[in-house]
C-alpha cells in the first residue's frame, strides 16, 4: 500500500488495483495536480485504509487477488461521507457493467483506461462532489435558519399571546371567530377591565398580517387597558390610542378600529367606528341597522386633526351586534370574486330574519372561499343581546349587610390635583371596606364625573362644547393641559364620601372654581351632556347648590 500525508481540505483518492505500473501512473498524475493519493494492491489493504482515512474518491478494479473490488462497496458505503466511486475493469460486459452500477458505482471505465480520460472522469466527480458539499451546507444553513425562525417565532408568539391574552378576557355573551393569515394575526378583540361596571369591546385590524401586524397592535391594547383601568369614556381612549400610534408605530402602518362601550345605567351602547367595515346591528324590531366608519383608522392623523364619532343604541332594542375585520368581505373565490360587504349583508339579513346567529357568517366566508388559503387575517365578534342583558342583569351578589361606618373626607390643592388618582384611591378603600362590587362601579363612575367636571370645568373653565366640534377634542386636550401646568395653591377640590351601610352611599364634591350652571342645551345626549344625563339615570338624588360649584349624589344598591 502506497500512502501518503492528508493535508486539510485537500481532495483524497484511494487507488485499489494489482497492477503495479498501472497505480505508479495514477499515483504521479494525481500527486502532480496537487491531490492526496493512497494506493493499495488487495481487498484487504483497501479495507485497512477505508478504515483509517476518510477519501472523496476511490476508483477500484473489479478483479483483485483476494477477491472482487465490488466487496468494498459496503465498506464505503458505511462510512459518514460517502465516497465516490469510479469502477476500473477489463470486463466491459453489459450486464457486468449494469451490476456495478446497481451496487453503487458513479462511473465505469473499460481497460485498458487512458491516464488523460480517467483525469477528466476524476475532475468531473470532484466538481459534483464540491457541488454536493456546498448544496449539503447550505441546506444545513437553511435548516438551523428555519429552526432558529421556528424558536424566535415561539418565544414571539408566547410573549405576544401574554401581552395580548385577548379572546380569553371576554365575557360569556361575546361569539368569536377567527381565522388568522399566518401564525401571527394582526387582527386583536378584547375586553378591558373597566371599574365603572360599563363593558368597553375593542376590535383592531393592524396594517398587513403576520408579526409585523401583530406588534403594533400591543401598543394599542396596553393603551386601552390602562385607560379603561381609569374608567375612562370611549372617544377618550381612541383619541389617547391614536396619539400614542401617531408617535410609535412607522409612518406606513395604521390600525383601524371599532369600539363598543356598553353602559348599563342608562342601557345604553355607544358604538365607535375608525375604518373598518360597517358595525351591523340587528334590532328585535327585525330592522338591520348599520354603523359606518366615520373615523380614519388610528396612527395617521395628527392628534391636531384626528376626531371620532360615538353613535348610540337603545340596549333594550338590540337582538345582535357583529363587529368584523376587513378580511371577511374581502376573501375571493375559486374565480378570483371577493364576498363584498353587501352580499355579506344580505346573508345578515337572512340569518336575523330567521333568529340565527350571525356567528354563521364566517361558515359563509369559508363556503365562499371553495376551499382557497385565507387572503387575510378575518375575525368576526357577535354579541348576543338577550345574554346581555340577562347577565347584566343578574351581576349583583349578596353581600352581608353587617357594616360599620364610611366616612371619607380629604381635599387637594394645586398640582396635587393633577398628580393624585383620587379616583383609584376611593375605590381601593371602598372595595376594601367590602361594600357591593355594583356600588363600588355605581360610585366610581359618578365621583369620577363630578371630579372632572370640577377639574376641568370648574377650576380649569374649560368650555365642555369644544368636545362636539369635529377639531375640538384635541383642542380640548391641549387647552386642559396648558391650564393644569398653571394650577395655584388657591386652586382646591374636596370630596366627601360617607355611608354606614352596604345599601347607599353619598358623595358630595366642592371646586373652587366660578360655578357651572346647568342648561337647557347641556340636557342634551351630546358629547358634553352625556355624564350630566349618567348622573341622573345612576343616582336616586342630585343636589347642586346655586353657585353650581358644589354637588351631593345618593346612590343605593340595585
Amino acid at each position: 500500500m502506497t500512502d501518503m500525508p492528508f493535508p486539510p481540505g485537500a481532495f483524497s483518492i484511494l487507488v485499489v488495483d494489482d497492477d503495479a505500473i498501472f497505480c505508479d501512473l495514477v499515483l504521479a498524475d494525481l500527486v502532480s495536480k496537487h491531490l492526496t493519493v493512497v494506493a493499495c494492491h488487495t481487498l484487504k489493504d483497501a479495507k485497512e485504509a477505508v478504515s483509517r482515512h476518510h477519501f472523496d474518491i476511490t476508483i477500484i478494479d473489479n478483479h483483485l487477488p483476494d477477491g472482487e473490488g465490488a466487496a468494498l462497496i459496503p465498506f464505503l458505503q458505511r462510512a459518514g461521507l460517502k465516497p465516490y466511486i469510479l469502477m476500473v475493469s477489463a470486463d466491459e460486459d453489459v450486464s457486468s457493467i449494469a451490476k456495478s452500477f446497481a451496487s453503487g458505482v458513479h462511473d465505469y471505465l473499460v481497460k485498458p483506461v487512458s491516464i488523460s480520460l480517467l483525469w477528466e472522469k476524476i475532475r468531473n466527480l470532484m466538481s459534483f462532489k464540491k457541488a454536493n458539499i456546498e448544496l449539503a451546507n447550505k441546506n444545513r444553513l437553511l435548516t438551523q435558519f428555519i429552526d432558529e425562525k421556528s424558536q424566535e417565532e415561539a418565544l414571539a408568539q408566547h410573549v405576544y399571546d401574554n401581552m395580548a391574552t385577548t379572546q380569553n378576557s371576554l365575557p360569556g355573551y361575546v361569539d368569536v371567530k377567527s381565522e388568522p393569515m399566518t401564525t401571527f394575526s394582526g387582527d386583536t378583540i378584547f375586553c378591558p377591565s373597566t371599574p365603572t361596571g360599563k363593558v368597553q369591546i375593542f376590535l383592531a385590524d393592524a396594517m398587513g398580517h403576520g408579526l409585523a401586524a401583530a406588534i403594533c397592535i400591543l401598543p394599542l391594547i396596553s393603551i386601552a387597558r390602562a385607560m379603561a383601568s381609569k374608567g375612562k369614556a370611549l372617544d377618550e381612549i381612541f383619541h389617547e390610542i391614536n396619539r400614542k400610534l401617531y408617535v410609535e408605530i412607522p409612518d406606513d402602518r395604521f390600525i383601524a378600529v371599532m369600539g363598543l362601550e356598553i353602559c348599563p345605567y342608562t342601557e345604553t351602547v355607544h358604538v365607535i367606528n375608525a375604518g373598518l367595515p360597517d358595525i351591523l346591528c340587528s334590532m328585535q324590531s327585525g330592522e338591520l341597522m348599520r354603523f359606518k366608519s366615520r373615523s380614519m383608522p388610528l396612527g395617521i392623523m395628527s392628534p391636531e386633526d384626528f376626531s371620532v364619532t360615538a353613535e348610540q343604541i337603545n340596549l333594550p332594542t338590540v337582538s345582535q351586534i357583529a363587529l368584523f375585520s376587513d378580511g371577511l368581505i374581502e376573501q375571493t373565490n375559486a374565480e378570483g370574486l371577493a364576498l363584498t360587504l353587501n352580499r355579506l349583508i344580505e346573508q345578515a339579513e337572512m340569518l336575523a330574519s330567521k333568529g340565527q346567529s350571525l356567528i354563521q357568517l364566517m361558515d359563509i366566508c369559508v363556503s365562499h372561499a371553495q376551499g382557497r388559503p385565507i387572503e387575510d387575517d378575518i375575525t368576526l365578534c357577535v354579541i348576543d343581546g338577550q345574554t346581555l342583558r340577562e347577565e347584566l342583569a343578574s351581576n349583583e351578589v349578596t353581600v352581608s349587610e353587617t357594616f360599620g361606618e364610611l366616612d371619607y373626607r380629604f381635599q387637594l390643592r394645586g398640582q396635587a390635583i393633577a398628580r393624585v388618582d383620587v379616583l383609584n384611591q376611593v375605590m381601593f378603600i371602598l372595595q376594601n371596606a367590602e361594600l357591593p362590587k355594583s356600588l363600588c362601579q355605581k360610585t366610581f363612575t359618578v365621583l369620577a364625573e363630578l371630579v372632572n367636571n370640577a377639574v376641568d370645568h370648574g377650576i380649569l373653565q374649560i368650555d365642555s362644547s369644544l368636545k362636539n366640534d369635529i377639531e375640538g377634542f384635541s383642542a380640548y386636550l391641549s387647552l386642559r393641559d396648558e391650564r393644569i401646568a398653571q394650577l395655584q395653591e388657591n386652586d382646591q377640590i374636596n370630596i366627601h364620601i360617607y355611608t354606614n351601610s352596604t345599601t347607599f352611599i353619598r358623595v358630595t364634591v366642592e371646586d373652587s372654581g366660578a360655578g357651572f350652571c346647568r342648561t337647557e342645551a347641556s340636557e342634551q345626549q351630546t358629547l358634553s351632556g352625556r355624564g350630566l344625563a349618567l348622573l341622573d339615570a345612576l343616582c336616586e338624588s342630585v343636589e347642586r347648590n346655586a353657585k353650581g360649584n358644589l354637588t351631593t349624589i345618593s346612590l343605593v344598591r340595585n
